[in-house]
């Protein structure tokens, strides 16, 4: 009887498992596919991704003080949702309070291959064209007028949170399973995904998805490197939140007005007058309120910097709540050596000071999974670490590992090979164009250029093509056109060159890795 009721059990935990890695592939899917609130299909999944925690959370027996745990914080959120409308900290504790029995290997590698699949999908319709996508033009300093592209997301800077949160999860899982330690693999991936960060970047424009994926791979770099932190990694880690806090919450006010403008333009691209703007108009409530938002220049704006988002609209008991939770996180996880979570942690913290996503629904900020992982092991319900179980077979393991990086190194070195190859022959055989027409004249905020509306028939537009010149957004002969300059045509002819030379590339290493591990296997069988 004793034997049955283990077996059950366990059974009851595999389901378990298997639900909330349901949840989550659901969950981050729907961002990552470029979904988001409002939308009724978002509204489904939304539905569906608790529906697949609450049976979840019901199948895997807990102990009161778990019970206890969960329905306070669950209290938490439903309070700060019927106060706010702000669903978001119903959805991260929903990530955190899952993750009893489960495995952290599993939920980054189905958080992986399903981001992974709409992201890198999306941006390869939205480069080649099959996928109506948005794009911007915009003026940047030091750079002129550019075009932003969204690629099939709803904002240019959607598109690169969604690349830095895959970044993040794909660095995360090569630095705790793959590379343990190794700073050469380490520092080759991390190269690898800034340079597809760099290239994104060229699309996006977004400045801050650059900087946070630089200072999350700093970060991963530096901590990659210890079994266990030093007095740097620690001040580094338990300064960090009040810092961030103190920069979104006060930073504001603080600042002198003689320098305030210029560091909010070109340092926190106009966040700081917003965050003044609402604080102006708004009030610290327990609770969390519904932002008042008089002006109607900034309807279509909302708080972006996290940390204020979470002080002020979702009221001071979600800030307390948050902050003991992720202090106490930092505070374990800097005793257990965790220094992988940690790196992510940072990287989010420093995306935190321009994005609110650590804590809304956009189902980033996957430091929930860590967060829970933790707070059950600490509750007596750890989930044997697959880094620890590996230790058994450590020879095996490691030849396996060896095998790995070996085969994807080479494939890495003939993809980028064939991908220069492919760049600088285009640009030897191909020349630059001279103009190119778009179907917008307005920024993202409605500003316009005041262009010359252009009417083109569907005859001529053949022919500007044939001609190399680039058109962009075309409907019929009776939809305006507007006619950009040559130095807007040669940086889209660029993009176009570069996304060719690196989809080629990716194309090549991949089928290279597959062959040589064919013929890795074929000739070990026939050396038996």
């Amino acid at each position: 009887m004793k034997f049955f009721s283990q077996e059950y059990q366990e059974k009851r935990e595999a389901i378990g498992e298997g639900l909330y890695l349901l949840y989550f592939a659901v969950m981050i899917g729907a961002r990552a596919a470029g979904l988001y609130e409002g939308m009724t299909l978002y509204n489904i999944s939304l539905v569906l991704g608790l529906m697949l925690f609450a049976c979840k959370f019901v199948v895997t027996a807990g102990s009161l003080k778990e019970y206890l745990i969960a329905a306070g914080l669950m209290l938490v959120s439903g309070l700060v949702y019927m106060s706010t409308g702000e669903k978001g900290l119903i959805v991260c504790f929903s990530m955190l309070l899952g993750m009893k029995k489960v495995s952290v290997k599993k939920v980054i590698s189905v958080g992986i291959i399903v981001s992974g699949f709409f992201i890198l999908g999306k941006i390869l319709l939205g480069v080649t064209g099959i996928a109506p996508e948005i794009y911007y033009p915009q003026e940047r300093e030091g750079v002129g007028l550019m075009f932003r592209h969204a690629l099939g997301y709803a904002h240019p800077n959607t598109l690169h949170m969604n690349v830095l949160m895959l970044s993040m999860l794909v660095m995360f899982f090569i630095s705790k399973y793959v590379a343990k330690k190794n700073i050469k693999i380490l520092l080759v991936f991390s190269a690898l995904v800034l340079g597809f960060n760099f290239y994104v970047f060229n699309y996006s424009g977004s400045r801050t998805g650059v900087l946070a994926c630089l200072v999350y791979l700093v970060v991963n770099l530096l901590f990659g490197m210890k079994n266990f932190p030093r007095i740097l990694e620690k001040a580094i880690c338990y300064i960090s939140y009040p810092g961030v806090c103190f920069i979104a919450i006060a930073g504001p006010f603080i600042l002198p007005e003689s320098v305030f403008d210029t560091i909010d333009r070109k340092v926190f691209t106009t966040r700081f007058s917003i965050a003044r703007y609402f604080w102006e108009n708004n009030h610290i409530s327990l609770l969390g309120i519904r932002l008042n938002n008089p002006n109607p220049r900034y309807q279509t704006y909302g708080i972006d910097m996290a940390q204020l988002y979470l002080f002020l609209q979702l009221g001071l008991l979600a800030f307390l709540v948050m902050s003991a939770i992720t202090l106490f996180f930092i505070h374990e996880s800097l005793k257990k050596g965790r220094m992988q979570e940690l790196a992510v942690l940072m990287g989010m913290l420093c995306l935190g000071i321009w994005e609110p996503l650590l804590y809304n629904l956009g189902f980033k900020n996957f430091t929930y999974v860590f967060m829970g992982a933790l707070l059950y092991e600490l509750l007596g319900d750890k989930v044997e670490d697959e880094a620890k179980e590996d230790e058994a077979k450590e020879d095996e393991a490691d030849v396996r590992t060896v095998l790995f990086i070996r085969t994807a190194l080479k494939s890495v070195a003939v993809g980028i090979t064939a991908g220069i190859a492919i760049f600088f022959g285009v640009m030897l055989l191909t020349s630059a164009p001279k103009a190119l027409y778009g179907d917008r004249q307005q920024d993202e905020t409605g500003k316009t250029f005041d262009m010359e509306e252009v009417y083109l028939t569907s005859d001529e537009v053949t022919e500007l093509r044939s001609q190399g010149e680039i058109i962009v957004g075309y409907v019929n002969g009776e939809t305006p056109m507007y006619k950009y300059s040559s130095d807007i045509a040669r940086m889209e002819y660029s993009k176009r060159n570069l996304s060719a030379a690196v989809w080629i590339g990716v194309l090549v290493a991949a089928l290279y890795g597959m062959c040589y591990t064919i013929w890795e296997k074929f000739c070990r069988r026939s050396n038996k």
